[in-house]
């Protein structure tokens, strides 16, 4: 049985990984410390328990309390997998301005830590990395964009591009902190597949969403904002509601990160390193405005929100080209989860927790209105 190292394992993302190569009937190894609240100053990011759950499921999960810079039981597990995935990270670009130093030893030194034991260790394995979109840092907003307001829909478009791909600029812009050190480990993922061989990827993620996810104000939006409304508690909106985002459900994302492990494919000059933009693309794109509106049709309850001042760095439009990775992975089938599930799965999700008097309405609320 193959053996794959899932670290962050009880977060959106990890716990996605875990059960997919669980079901694959791989052994899977989690690595998770659970300071995730502790990152995101709030009690309602605590991930501790979601592995657990998954593993009442699969007896071939086993879980590690460790921190990724524990160098001596990082390296016992990495000497005996057949694969990486590294989905832990400080995740917050807000809160990355408040806790600087946290943000770069987890993210950049913790990342380094990891490759520099699998180089030492076990240098033929394929390394896995969910790097952001955030290591593009504030240039997408360098372009032009205009205001789309119709019955449909109530956005910024952008006057140039239908989306954004690999070859956007990393560097002569503002990124916050997190930004600048997710840059940093996703630069030292190519650097160890240039000139040490490795075989490794990195995967920018956008708007990784799923019912997973612990949301709070500093991350997650689109769940925080469901959670929001259908406690028909207040938002903050920062920087007006036009702005967009594209949403990926944890479980594509799994699916793309096992395709990508089981035949990692190098570029045309015969390295491995590559990145991929990872996101929902146009067809799972929306703004804040669509955001709560699709909400409001499919709970019945209006919004309370406020204009708040826009924050540090932020993106004004992002839509993630996948083409790149669809050339080189031809068999990869596409998205599996559309807006319509994603919205749907977190109202229900939030309704059971809480235990609310709602009932969901308008399912196919997005097929209905965009075809």
């Amino acid at each position: 049985m193959k053996k794959v190292l899932v670290t962050g394992s009880s977060g959106l993302i990890g716990t996605a990984v875990c059960e997919k190569f669980a079901q694959e009937k791989w052994e899977v190894f989690g690595v998770d410390n659970y300071l995730r609240s502790y990152f995101l100053n709030s009690k309602e990011a605590e991930t501790k328990g979601q592995i657990q759950e998954i593993q009442e499921k699969y007896s071939n999960i086993k879980q590690f309390n460790y921190n990724i810079n524990e160098l001596k039981q990082m390296e016992n597990l990495i000497k005996d997998v057949d694969a990486i995935v590294h989905c832990a990270a400080q995740v917050s670009h807000p809160r990355s301005l408040e806790i600087p130093i946290e943000d770069a030893e987890t993210n950049i030194m913790g990342t380094l830590n990891l490759l520099e034991l699998t180089r030492k260790f076990n240098p033929d394995i394929p390394f896995a990395f969910l790097s952001s979109n955030k290591v593009y840092g504030d240039y997408p907003n360098y372009f032009n964009y205009q205001i789309l307001d119709d019955n449909v829909y109530k956005r910024y478009e952008n006057c140039v591009y239908d989306s954004f791909n690999e070859e956007l600029p990393i560097d002569r812009c503002g990124h916050t902190p997190f930004g600048v050190s997710k840059a940093a480990a996703d630069l030292y993922m190519q650097e160890y597949a240039h000139n040490y061989g490795m075989k490794t990827s990195t995967f920018r993620g956008g708007c990784l969403i799923g019912k997973n996810q612990r949301p709070v104000e500093v991350h997650g939006f689109l769940g925080f904002f469901t959670k929001k409304m259908v406690l028909k508690e207040k938002l903050f909106i920062y920087g007006g509601g036009y702005r967009v985002r594209d949403n990926i459900h944890s479980t594509d994302v799994s699916n793309i990160i096992y395709l990508w492990v089981n035949s990692p494919k190098q570029n045309q000059i015969g390295k491995y390193g590559t990145p991929y933009n990872l996101g929902g693309m146009r067809q799972n794109s929306v703004s804040i405005f669509e955001t709560m509106d699709a909400i409001k049709a499919k709970t019945g309850i209006e919004p309370i929100f406020e204009e708040a001042p826009e924050r540090e760095s932020d993106h004004i439009w992002w839509i993630s080209d996948m083409s790149k990775f669809k050339r080189d992975y031809p068999q990869w089938d596409g998205l599996t989860k559309d807006l319509d599930f994603i919205f749907n799965e977190l109202i229900e999700h939030y309704i059971k927790i809480y235990d609310l008097d709602i009932e969901l309405k308008e399912k196919d609320y997005f097929k209905r209105i965009r075809n």
